[in-house]
């Protein structure tokens, strides 16, 4: 079965690439979508679903205060009061006027275990990523451990932290498993829970469960390192998770990661000289309704197929057919709609699932 897409609003932004090939989105439970951005020199915070309709979007505007280092992975608070930035080097949480309000120092993302305090970048791409709880009091962040603590075992580990949003105090610390490259934070519906995905290249992606009660902090590795942690069901009674390399889509229950069901690529309608595998990203459209991607494992990467499947079974549901070719990954809203960037790079289009095309 085919299902049409139909265009449903589109707005030209700076750095949209980042937006759905990166994590510059931020996505809550029952709020509207935002995007921080870098834009010549600045960080701007941006309201999608506002944009999309073409009014007037722009929440926050800073001063990009890492110049030179553009792999920040962004955090914000609901308001846009508070911007939280996960630098090489430290987290720094921002006013909306720019002003700092905190920065908290850790060990340096660049080539291995060493002091840096100069304000040029280290090589390299490496870095951890952070979170503001949805009720802004809180900042996630995955960070390295510093080197003035006297653990023979720096290199070997890697933190999870929780920050006070007023001051950077440091309220939970948990350790995870060292050797990652990138790292992302997905909310939970509750509040209290938080995943974190991390990857470390051909060694696998740990994920993990943080819960976070007002006092302590818990964390467990989920899955079997070999998952990359995508979206949480709007419920929050389960959440997706998409493979390290040519395995299933998984969708687990929340919150001991039970998998519930599971769908191999090669079960999908799809053209039989292709070997399709799934992609990294995929989401819920809605409630009742995922989107995911795949591609020709044969060519690695390109040739993207979109197919929306049924939340509960993840039984496809049908191949997504366009008004005129993308190409990229399909990154869903929650309310119906889903992004794709344009192949010119500056673009972002919204579609919805046509069900009853003319």
């Amino acid at each position: 079965m085919t299902i049409h897409a139909r265009p449903a609003g589109a707005v030209e932004l700076p750095d949209a690439a980042s937006v759905t090939g990166g994590y510059a989105l931020l996505g809550r439970p029952g709020g509207a979508p935002q995007a921080l951005l870098h834009d010549d020199g600045a960080i701007v915070l941006v309201d999608l679903a506002a944009a999309l309709v073409g009014d007037p979007a722009v929440l926050a505007t800073v001063p990009d205060p890492w110049p030179g280092w553009h792999n920040s992975a962004c955090a914000a608070s609901a308001d846009g009061s508070l911007i939280a930035l996960s630098g090489q080097r430290s987290v720094l949480a921002l006013e909306a006027d720019g002003r700092t309000r905190w920065e908290y120092r850790h060990g340096c993302w660049g080539d291995g275990p060493h002091r840096h305090d100069g304000t040029e970048p280290c090589r390299g791409l490496w870095q951890g990523s952070c979170l503001v709880s949805a009720d802004g009091r809180f900042v996630w962040a995955h960070v390295l451990p510093g080197l003035d603590h006297d653990d023979p075992d720096t290199d070997t580990h890697e933190e999870w932290l929780v920050l006070d949003a007023a001051d950077g105090t440091v309220l939970g610390r948990a350790r995870i498993e060292g050797g990652s490259q990138g790292s992302h934070h997905l909310p939970h519906p509750d509040g209290a829970h938080v995943l974190l995905g991390t990857g470390q290249g051909q060694d696998g992606s740990p994920a993990y469960l943080g819960h976070w009660d007002g006092a302590e902090l818990t964390v467990r590795e989920i899955g079997d390192g070999f998952r990359v942690p995508v979206a949480v069901h709007p419920s929050g009674r389960a959440f997706l998770s998409t493979p390290h390399s040519h395995d299933a889509l998984l969708l687990h229950r929340f919150p001991d990661g039970r998998v519930l069901m599971d769908r191999d690529a090669g079960d999908l309608p799809a053209d039989p000289t292709q070997e399709p595998a799934w992609d990294f990203v995929a989401g819920f459209v809605d409630h009742h309704t995922v989107i995911a991607g795949t591609f020709d494992a044969r060519q690695h990467r390109g040739g993207q197929l979109h197919w929306l499947l049924d939340a509960l079974t993840l039984r496809p549901l049908g191949l997504v057919a366009y008004p005129h070719p993308v190409d990229g990954y399909p990154v869903a809203l929650g309310d119906g709609s889903w992004l794709i960037l344009d192949q010119g790079g500056a673009t972002l289009r919204r579609w919805r699932p046509d069900r009853n095309p003319s």
